[in-house]
């Protein structure tokens, strides 16, 4: 992922569905980023640090909910890619007379802003009380729904207010239809729509239309970028098509397998790291860039060690 950011942010590489793709790779790099501590957990050594146990279990449902918002902005951005495609292949000429608006740092903001909204519930979800066992040295926490109608004791009512729960218990549909079934299969259509343009547009070309080498060469550009975008859009509605199912099946139903669970997290971190390996095998240019920018780092360590001797 930072290897494509890299590439992605160089000055010759800048254009609008570049740069939404950089802030896709930046949201993948957060993503697993949050990812660590949960696979840390399952190590024996990590699950016996005292003070591993209390930061992870103090925090875990903040950094779920941090997954989620990272993951509901990877979703939008490709819907936003996807989009941005179409629009360049079908209309390419109104495609460049944008309102201010339409700017990518403005579409980037608003999904940022409006996921984290949408996924912030995530926070408060569930009330997680910690007791420390086994002399002082054994943290556990029991994590209980805000919604529940059973609160810790067992004749204790759910102290939380009616409107407080009521969002807790709707927000997650609603996270499921907004953030996670509307845009993936909005960029299934668009990324439909896509290919048959880019059909249309290749049967259109036939050897009697009379063409400057310059317009030739971009259409021949647009086309490897879109199918590009396309590879890309596939692999992540593939990779991220079972873990959308899942979370608005838990939408409807709290208690999800563990095992559905860990095969969905599994494709999910699989797609992204496949984003790289679509980035190098279907463009040239990215991976001439890459090997150059490979270079230009070698050559940097290797004066820095010549110098240090």
């Amino acid at each position: 992922m930072s290897s494509n950011l890299s590439v992605l942010l160089d000055g010759n590489m800048r254009t609008r569905s570049n740069t939404l793709l950089a802030n896709l790779a930046v949201t993948d790099i957060f993503f697993l980023l949050f990812m660590i501590p949960h696979c840390m957990a399952h190590y024996r050594w990590f699950d016996h640090s005292y003070y591993f146990r209390l930061l992870y279990i103090s925090n875990k449902m903040h950094l779920i909910a941090m997954l989620n918002w990272a993951s509901a902005c990877a979703i939008w951005l490709v819907l936003a890619v996807s989009l941005e495609r179409l629009v360049v292949i079908k209309w390419p000429f109104t495609s460049r007379k944008r309102p201010v608006f339409m700017k990518p740092g403005l579409i980037v903001l608003l999904i940022f802003v409006l996921t984290g909204l949408l996924t912030f519930y995530n926070h408060f979800a569930y009330f997680c009380p910690t007791k420390i066992f086994c002399n002082g040295t054994q943290p556990h926490a029991i994590c209980i729904h805000s919604d529940s109608e059973q609160w810790i004791r067992p004749n204790q009512s759910n102290p939380n207010p009616l409107w407080f729960r009521a969002i807790i218990r709707w927000s997650p549909v609603l996270n499921a239809v907004v953030v996670v079934f509307i845009p993936i299969l909005l960029v299934c259509i668009s990324n439909l729509f896509l290919i048959l343009t880019i059909k249309k547009r290749i049967l259109r070309q036939t050897p009697l239309l009379k063409e400057t080498s310059e317009q030739a060469s971009q259409q021949k550009t647009e086309q490897r970028v879109a199918r590009t975008v396309i590879l890309i859009v596939t692999s992540f509605t593939i990779t991220q098509g079972p873990s959308a199912v899942l979370n608005v099946a838990a939408a409807f139903k709290p208690y999800v397998p563990m095992v559905p669970m860990t095969l969905t997290t599994f494709f999910v971190i699989l797609g992204k790291a496949l984003t790289f390996v679509l980035f190098c095998t279907s463009s040239a240019s990215f991976r001439q860039r890459l090997l150059h920018k490979t270079k230009l780092i070698r050559r940097q360590t290797a004066r820095k060690d010549q110098r240090s001797e």
